[in-house]
């Protein structure tokens, strides 16, 4: 099985460098990662650094200035970036609200969705998805359900429903981001496992979430504490939950 991590910060002001990454992904096997621009830093040029040091092995998403026309994301997307971080509410005060979202269309790049259940609910998130069918929608951290959630976990449930979207994906966590603390997790909550019943393993994908998975239960941990809970559903699906469906989407 050839793993892939598709949630990563890497930085020199922020976060660890990416050298960091590359230790703990080389001690755990993993093969290649996603390099997810950090909320509020708008300069990507250490992700194309990171690219061009590392050829094969990263991939990145950017982010842009709020109030960016499309610009930047393609001068970003010509230096080598493959995806876009955008909140599911993202509009710019301008003639197109949309701009963004209809670029990142344009330039066939991955949006990388960051949110909690109340903006993917949003009728803004709904105007997108019925714009854009062909756009590649990942949504972070499950949806953003995290530790509160309760069963019968209807807001997870809501959320689920947009599996029904073929371009809409999701991305599994390590169990710390979503099980109560303190670790280990002998008896996770079931929320990975409604995400395998509504999205399928070809449209899921881990993400480790480092380094601040090492303020929970550290990066080994939430590779192998999440492989270990799916383990049941069979060697094809862990090799499209932790590898395949990266490779596809992002182009690995």
């Amino acid at each position: 099985m050839r793993i892939v991590d598709t949630h990563c910060h890497a930085g020199l002001h922020k976060y660890e460098p990416v050298e960091t990454l590359l230790y703990h992904m080389d001690q755990c096997g993993v093969a290649q990662a996603v390099l997810i621009q950090h909320m509020g830093h708008y300069d990507n040029r250490y992700h194309q650094d990171c690219l061009q040091r590392f050829p094969g092995r990263l991939a990145s998403a950017m982010l842009v200035e709020p109030e960016d026309d499309g610009t930047r994301i393609r001068q970003w997307a010509l230096g080598g970036q493959a995806g876009i971080r955008l909140r599911p509410t993202s509009r710019v005060r301008a003639a197109d609200p949309l701009v963004q979202w209809r670029t990142a269309a344009e330039l066939d790049l991955v949006v990388s969705v960051h949110g909690k259940p109340d903006g993917l609910l949003s009728s803004e998130f709904a105007e997108i998805l019925s714009t854009f069918p062909q756009l590649c929608l990942v949504l972070e951290h499950l949806g953003g359900i995290g530790t509160q959630a309760q069963p019968p976990y209807d807001d997870f449930r809501r959320v689920l429903a947009l599996a029904t979207h073929p371009n809409v994906y999701m991305k599994v966590p390590g169990l710390g981001e979503y099980c109560p603390p303190p670790p280990p997790y002998p008896q996770p909550v079931p929320l990975a496992r409604m995400a395998v019943d509504a999205f399928g393993p070809q449209r899921l994908m881990w993400g480790s979430d480092f380094p601040p998975v090492s303020s929970r239960e550290g990066y080994a941990n939430a590779l192998h504490g999440s492989m270990d809970h799916l383990s049941d559903l069979g060697p094809d699906a862990l090799a499209w939950i932790f590898g395949g469906t990266a490779r596809h989407v992002w182009g690995l």
